[in-house]
């Protein structure tokens, strides 16, 4: 190989991925990082680590045995109920999830993010850096304080910028879950990842449903409540939906059908992965009224989804097939958030989510974790997710 090539090749982006499961061993995490810069041919640039509750109390070391031993300045991270790795999902196990990557000819910045006035100044800085050229966003939440609203101003500020990420896991106590960057747990809503320069992120949302029944236009709705659909009474239309399903489908569906409202008009026909899915939180038969998760305007098109372990696997299989079919080039790395509800409690095996992203490319280096929200873009916003596979890769070009 020619000198130049071979330089250039180093130059190149790279990452590295380990899942270290157990309980927090300092040598283990030397270890791993140092595998990272070796494997890396560098210092790392950026390290995503998931890990599970119990490191809490050594989460400065694990911050700092990576930054010494990767050469790593930026770090971010959250708590995690289960780790994801190339190809593997642990549930219930201790450890983390470790993700380093070299950028050479990219920038990235980290910002902690809140609801208050006191974090203006992080806010400002985040929309600096989007308008400044910015190529993707990864946003690692607090499930208590991040919500509709947060995603509202996060919209505002970053428009239509691609952002994915999740939502802290692992314990039902409060106090247990966290966020973290390079500086240690922060008392924020949100820690944000920017990149710009020679990367960007290609994402999927896997809602894990499938449209029944018919697309229908929304004609009288008022706030989050549905009034008509195609001039009918919103009621009897789900009733519809529901019995138009085979009789086979039909117990397994109550209590699982979603509203899908499309992201845009402008197609003739609507397909899985063209709906935000929604919630439907009650409805009122005698005056044909659907209350949902959502805020519908008149004149978008809905269609009732049915969540299931069959669905979930089969959109998942045809959204990676088409993300291998959009990319130019292969990417170097990927992150991978899964609902908590998902994993073997849906599919009753394991591995499930990381074994098709495996599938699909291959032992790219991927770290990630099971979540309780995802986040991720569907149309030219992001949006807050329940029960979905959010993942992202990361590919050379701007």
């Amino acid at each position: 190989m020619p000198m130049d090539s071979a330089m250039d090749e180093a130059l190149n982006s790279t990452a590295f991925a380990e899942l270290v499961l157990g309980g927090f061993d300092e040598k283990a995490v030397q270890a791993a990082a140092e595998r990272g810069r070796e494997r890396l041919g560098g210092n790392a640039t950026l390290a995503f680590i998931f890990c599970t509750c119990d490191y809490a109390g050594s989460l400065k070391d694990l911050i700092e045995l990576v930054q010494i031993h990767a050469r790593c300045p930026h770090v971010v991270g959250m708590s995690a109920s289960g780790l994801v790795g190339v190809g593997r999902e642990e549930e219930g196990e201790q450890g983390f999830s470790l993700l380093l990557l070299r950028l050479p000819h990219a920038e990235v910045m980290t910002a902690a993010l809140g609801s208050d006035e006191g974090s203006n100044g992080e806010w400002a800085r985040t929309r600096e850096w989007n308008d400044g050229g910015c190529t993707g966003w990864v946003v690692l939440g607090n499930p208590l304080s991040l919500g509709e609203d947060w995603m509202g101003e996060w919209n505002t500020h970053v428009g239509r910028t691609a952002t994915y990420g999740g939502l802290a896991s692992g314990s039902f106590r409060a106090e247990d879950l966290f966020v973290f960057n390079e500086h240690g747990i922060q008392n924020a809503t949100a820690v944000a990842v920017g990149f710009r320069g020679n990367v960007r992120l290609s994402g999927l949302v896997s809602q894990g449903c499938r449209p029944i029944g018919e697309p229908l236009t929304i004609t009288r709705a008022e706030q989050n409540l549905i009034h008509q659909l195609a001039s009918k009474s919103a009621y009897d239309q789900l009733q519809a939906a529901f019995h138009s399903l085979p009789e086979t489908d039909r117990e397994h569906a109550q209590g699982n059908i979603l509203v899908g409202l499309a992201m845009t008009e402008y197609r003739e026909d609507f397909h899985t992965g063209d709906f935000l899915v929604r919630s439907i939180l009650g409805g009122d038969p005698k005056l044909g009224i659907l209350a949902v998760g959502a805020s519908p305007r008149t004149g978008q098109t809905l269609q009732f989804q049915l969540r299931d372990h069959e669905a979930a696997d089969s959109e998942l299989r045809e959204l990676l097939l088409l993300k291998r079919r959009e990319l130019a080039h292969s990417p170097f790395a990927g992150l991978l958030f899964t609902c908590g509800g998902r994993g073997e409690q849906l599919f009753g095996k394991p591995h499930h989510d990381a074994g098709l992203f495996r599938d699909a490319f291959g032992s790219v280096p991927m770290a990630g974790l099971f979540c309780n929200g995802e986040i991720g873009t569907v149309g030219e916003r992001a949006y807050l997710h329940g029960f979905t596979a959010a993942g992202v890769m990361l590919v050379e070009g701007a």
